[in-house]
């Protein structure tokens, strides 16, 4: 059986053609024999739409499966495209002449026929669908002019400039894209280009307005968000959120970490930042929360002094007397040169010492005074009683090793005797004698074996004392300090007993540093960074760069420590402080001012109502009592957790709360760049509709009143 059903009016059939439906088979295609598909502009073909002109069913048609209905689709498309600022007329009417020309070579119909089907139907189609088309407008004047408010957001008021400059560069703005908009849609009219320019002055003068206020309350939309969503570590929302401030104005959880690395375990969240600093300093001024805060730095405090004692240990090895160091320098000489020297002198060999009493006799012609009569005591030295064959006993010269390393030994001792005098003389005798000594030794070294050997060891062991000396003067100050550059380059020729022991008398200087003050982190800095850069160079050069780079540190730390006490404990920055207490200062417990209330009510309503209004009074002050006991308990609450979280040390839960605090800053920089996208949508939106606000303003200009004009 054939059923009959209506079929759709065809806004683009001839206008002859009846309007009232007619009853045809369902089966039959009532467009089958149509030239082609109905009219599509460029912006539908764009938006994906189908001609319904087809008989398509519109939950069919891509944008049917969008929207549910094509044309609103079409309408906002169309919509959005002539929404542009200035160009949207253009570029409607672009679109229109290409689906026209379009349709024209593909039908074979006059152009002229398809660009009115074309433009009937896309001005019905919006004024059958005015909300999708009025919202495709505003999103096209948005989206039209968002590209250059980027590009140069000052000249649109939307850089960083003060309100007040923004709104007058958005007003000139605004009055020169709604004059020249208005210009274009309505063919060059004076008149409307006036009211368009007037118009969007208007709005771009409340534009930066309505932009910061839109952001403002996205972002506070995001802060909600952010604080329901974010982890807490344990604390708070309201905690959470004055410490995730904090970290924002600190640098973000990265830098905290990198701080609090620099500083060592001992270091709290409060030492990493002054914004923390801050923190602290407030809760110290609240008695709920000062022990709480200034305990743990009391306790940090009172152990610097074993810290700074425990970091020059590990870095320069463990301190020692000096009288210890030089004995045990001379036991290790004593079971070391010694046995040489016996060893070298027992073997049975005679030592020629011609040259040398040749050198002692000519010497002895030149001399007069001391130096001769030291000579005289040299040549004695050298000669002994002895058998002379056929002759008996005579002085002979000396040629028993043994005997000559004692005279050696003796030449050294009146050497140094006379170097303890003063006086021409006294050089003179210690020159003669030191020749002569010289002249012995070379003459044992040579012929004796072993001898040399012993005499190089003895050497190091001498150069060993003295570099213990030098050591424990590196860190004199004044004309006489020895430069970076000469320690240096006598280091570098040193053996190494003589570099050990240049170490240990450094280091015990450096004790006696930490030993004759009171306050160890001030002798170490003095010992380390006095003298400009001079100390910290010498100590790099004996110690080695990274043992001196970790006592740089531990003056650092040590200092930043201190200041943190200072600033805390000892109410140090007053207006910092100040600034911190006010903040956090917990809400004071009232009922609030009700007093005038009762009175009023007597006044004007007689003692009934004065009763009335008194019992009322009593109840809403109880209620604001509880209210205001009731917040003063959560800042108290919030309190502890601050002085918590600021004394807290590195650790796993400080990795868990970074960790959520970051989380939560985080949420907080998207919701604000979410904010910033929308305050500039809205000022974009502002700027590019005076087109339609034009249409509520009167056609003319009102009379000016008892002129007639």
């Amino acid at each position: 059986m054939v059923q009959l059903v209506p079929v759709d009016h065809d806004p683009f059939a001839d206008a002859a053609a009846p309007a009232s439906p007619t009853l045809i088979p369902v089966d039959h295609d009532p467009f089958a024999d149509r030239a082609g598909p109905g009219p599509q502009s460029a912006a539908d073909l764009a938006f994906g739409g189908e001609d319904p002109g087809r008989g398509v069913p519109a939950t069919e048609t891509p944008m049917g499966r969008f929207l549910g209905m094509p044309a609103a689709a079409y309408a906002a498309a169309s919509g959005a495209l002539d929404g542009v600022p200035v160009v949207g007329p253009t570029l409607t009417g672009a679109s229109n002449r290409t689906a026209a020309l379009i349709r024209s070579m593909r039908d074979g119909t006059a152009y002229a026929d398809e660009l009115k089907r074309v433009e009937d139907y896309d001005t019905g189609t919006r004024a059958a669908h005015p909300v999708a088309a009025t919202a495709g407008a505003v999103a096209g004047g948005i989206g039209g002019l968002a590209p250059a408010v980027i590009a140069a957001p000052a000249l649109f008021g939307a850089g960083a400039a003060p309100l007040a400059a923004r709104a007058m560069a958005s007003t000139v703005s605004g009055g020169l894209i709604g004059g020249a908009d208005s210009a274009v849609r309505t063919g060059g009219d004076p008149l409307e280009a006036l009211k368009g320019a007037g118009t969007g002055a208007a709005l771009g003068a409340g534009a930066p307005a309505l932009g910061a206020a839109v952001g403002a309350g996205v972002r506070k939309v995001g802060d909600v968000v952010a604080q329901r969503l974010a982890p807490t570590a344990g604390f708070g929302s309201a905690a959470a959120g004055k410490l995730a401030d904090d970290l924002a104005a600190s640098g973000g959880a990265d830098a905290i970490r990198a701080r609090l690395g620099q500083l060592g375990p001992e270091a709290m969240l409060m030492d990493a930042s002054p914004s923390l600093t801050g923190r602290a300093q407030g809760l110290a001024v609240e008695p709920a929360t000062r022990g709480a805060v200034v305990t743990p730095l009391e306790t940090r405090a009172a152990g610097a002094n074993a810290r700074i004692r425990g970091d020059v240990d590990a870095a320069l090895g463990p301190a020692a007397e000096p009288a210890t160091v030089r004995g045990a320098h001379q036991q290790s000489y004593d079971q070391a040169v010694p046995p040489l020297y016996r060893e070298a002198v027992a073997q049975p060999v005679t030592v020629d010492t011609s040259d040398v009493l040749g050198m002692v006799r000519g010497l002895r012609a030149q001399e007069k005074g001391p130096a001769a009569d030291a000579l005289d005591r040299a040549w004695n030295l050298l000669h002994h009683e002895g058998e002379v064959p056929g002759v008996g006993r005579a002085v002979i010269p000396d040629r028993r090793p043994e005997a000559l390393h004692n005279a050696k030994e003796a030449l050294d001792a009146a050497i140094a005797q006379a170097q303890g005098q003063m006086g021409s003389a006294a050089a003179s005798t210690v020159s003669r004698l030191g020749q002569v000594r010289g002249a012995l030794n070379s003459a044992l070294e040579s012929q004796v074996p072993g001898y040399a050997n012993a005499n190089r060891t003895a050497q190091q062991y001498f150069a060993g004392g003295d570099a213990f000396e030098r050591g424990q003067t590196l860190l004199n100050g004044g004309r006489d300090a020895v430069r970076p550059g000469q320690l240096a380059v006598e280091t570098a020729g040193m053996s190494p007993m003589e570099t050990f022991m240049q170490r240990l008398g450094l280091r015990t200087e450096v004790d006696r540093h930490l030993g004759t003050q009171l306050n160890d982190r001030i002798a170490l800095r003095n010992a380390v960074l006095g003298e400009g850069d001079f100390n910290r160079a010498k100590l790099g050069t004996v110690f080695g760069e990274e043992p001196t780079q970790h006592l740089v540190s531990a003056v650092d730390r040590e200092g930043a420590f201190d200041r943190v006490h200072q600033d805390v404990v000892r109410n140090s920055q007053t207006a910092q402080r100040t600034a911190s207490a006010r903040d956090i200062a917990p809400r004071e417990v009232s009922a609030g001012s009700t007093d005038v209330l009762p009175g009023l009510a007597t006044i004007f309503g007689g003692a009934d109502a004065g009763v009335s209004a008194l019992a009322t009074k009593g109840g809403m002050g109880g209620l604001k009592l509880a209210a205001s006991a009731a917040g003063r308990q959560a800042d108290l609450a919030r309190n502890h957790e601050l002085a918590r979280a600021v004394t807290m040390r590195q650790g796993e839960l400080m990795d868990q709360f970074l960790a959520a605090i970051g989380a939560r800053s985080a949420l907080q920089q998207r919701a604000a760049a979410i904010g910033n996208i929308a305050g500039g949508g809205a000022q974009a939106a502002a700027l590019s509709q005076a087109d339609r606000a034009r249409g509520y303003l009167p056609s003319t200009l009102p009379r000016l009143p008892f002129t007639g004009r």
